[in-house]
């Protein structure tokens, strides 16, 4: 597997930068590519409650949790549980960012904190009328529906043809572009998170962060991740990046 990456990231190194038209020795995937998070608060909504749980506490779920909410601080996980145990997150919203609950056809729809978390809600009784909506509240759930389209085209290509090592790589630029631009981060979530969000096990995420160390990618020392080499990982996941 670790000779199969090395002969891959060379391979394609050359080819994704013919594709995206740039020149040597800067030819580099933007990260711009990575969708744009910077949403606006919703503290200054009316009727807007504020919510807090504790680590790992579920969202309490049913038809009173429809509504729009924003992350003020802390994380959350989101996803479905089949009725055998499977699962399936989502995504993880950070600070700033929002999710639309609707409690409906998915019943075992699931949102849980990675940490101690303090959430706005909205209720979905306020934006039933789009005519006599807050046309700040407006323009939130148009951006959070338009993100969420161009996500979920990427994440459907990504759990469709990608391989562990690509789903990685995009999983960690992803999550940097969306903490800032950093390098480096404590992951809040556990490797099996992890994997129930790429569609990977357990095991094949810790294996493919061991390989993405050994090439000197990243470097790993239990949960806190630091990118040494976001050049080789922009190119690992170009074919994502770039969909």
């Amino acid at each position: 597997m670790v000779e199969a990456l090395s002969q891959y990231t060379q391979r394609q190194k050359s080819t994704f930068a013919d594709r995206l038209g740039l020149d040597e020795p800067t030819r580099r995937p933007a990260i711009n590519h990575l969708r744009d998070v910077s949403a606006s608060t919703l503290s200054g909504c009316r009727n807007g409650k504020t919510l807090e749980l504790k680590d790992r506490q579920e969202l309490p779920m049913g038809p009173e949790a429809d509504g729009l909410y924003q992350v003020v601080s802390g994380m959350l996980q989101c996803g479905v549980i089949s009725e055998d145990g499977r699962r399936w997150i989502s995504g993880f919203i950070l600070p700033r960012e929002v999710m639309l609950f609707e409690h409906g056809e998915i019943q075992s729809e699931i949102a849980q904190a990675l940490c101690p978390t303090t959430l706005i809600k909205i209720p979905r009784s306020v934006f039933v009328n789009p005519s006599c909506m807050d046309p700040h509240l407006y323009a939130i759930i148009t951006s959070s529906l338009l993100r969420t389209h161009n996500v979920a085209l990427r994440f459907g290509l990504m759990l469709g043809r990608a391989n562990a090592a690509e789903r990685l790589a995009f999983f960690l630029l992803d999550l940097m572009k969306r903490l800032g631009g950093r390098s480096n981060a404590r992951l809040l979530m556990s490797r099996a998170d992890i994997g129930d969000h790429l569609g990977l096990t357990s095991e094949t995420v810790t294996r493919t962060f061991t390989l993405l160390q050994r090439h000197n990618y990243a470097r790993v020392s239990g949960r806190d991740v630091e990118i040494l080499n976001p050049t080789a990982l922009e190119h690992l996941a170009a074919a994502i990046l770039t969909a």
